[in-house]
């Protein structure tokens, strides 16, 4: 290639690379001017431009981005006539106001997790324990599964839903900052009466008959174990949960 060949193809990558240059321009220029003659201020234009920047990179559909939006809009609008500006509904940082809509307002430190996850990370937890203590009594020592009465799997698998249901419950009974409707002294009692019912139930299971309450071997009760661990894990992620086994409180 030619001196001349090789100034000309510069020549043209420049003008492409400024091609592109200006269509970034103009497309960030017409993205901008969209919010300027809608009502809102200047400052609260440049809001409303670099908020519907961050939002667009997050996986919400194009019809909520939409519904933000405008709900946004809507807001800084009625703010505007008190004096409040963009910054004071929402703070300067636009991508924390994204990410409080896309996961959710952060829940203060100490509030309570929700129940129903709450209730299914302790109850795949408690499965977890029983199933790996007894997988791993039966690998160690096999004859005490047959000279012991084994825990069948229906057993385990009712304690851990009880477990689940209750444990979420039994703090908040003896929590002193709540009003609670009856007093210590009766719950007390509550409490005990509901292990004590619990632990008898969980004895009279082990009398059903094998098909209904099929005893594992070693492998297979630590294999589910191990599931169920892995499940708790997710469960306590996606709900960000601070309270119950193996978990503690900000």
């Amino acid at each position: 290639m030619s001196d001349n060949e090789k100034r000309n193809a510069n020549a043209q990558q420049r003008n492409r690379n400024a091609g592109v240059h200006q269509d970034r321009h103009n497309t960030a220029k017409n993205e901008r001017a969209a919010f300027d003659n809608i009502g809102l201020t200047k400052r609260n234009a440049e809001y409303m431009y670099r908020f519907n920047q961050a939002l667009q990179g997050s996986k919400l559909t194009a019809e909520k981005k939409s519904e933000i939006i405008q709900t946004t809009i809507t807001e800084i609008q009625a703010a505007q006539k008190t004096g409040k500006t963009a910054r004071n509904l929402y703070g300067n940082d636009v991508n924390a106001r994204v990410k409080e809509i896309v996961e959710g307002p952060e829940r203060p430190a100490g509030a309570d997790d929700p129940y129903w996850p709450s209730a299914l990370y302790n109850g795949l937890t408690f499965f977890t324990i029983f199933s790996l203590m007894f997988g791993i009594m039966y690998l160690v020592s096999p004859a005490t599964q047959k000279a012991s009465q084994p825990v069948g799997l229906t057993s385990i698998i009712f304690s851990a839903v009880i477990a689940g249901l209750a444990l979420p419950m039994i703090p908040r009974l003896f929590d002193s900052k709540r009003e609670h409707k009856y007093s210590l002294w009766v719950r007390i009692p509550l409490v005990i009466l509901f292990m004590v019912a619990w632990l008898l139930l969980f004895y009279v299971m082990a009398f059903l008959p094998s098909i209904l309450n099929p005893v594992l071997t070693a492998w297979p009760q630590i294999i589910l174990g191990a599931l169920s661990a892995l499940g708790s894990y997710f469960v306590k992620r996606r709900w960000d949960l601070r309270q119950g086994f193996f978990t503690a409180s900000r």
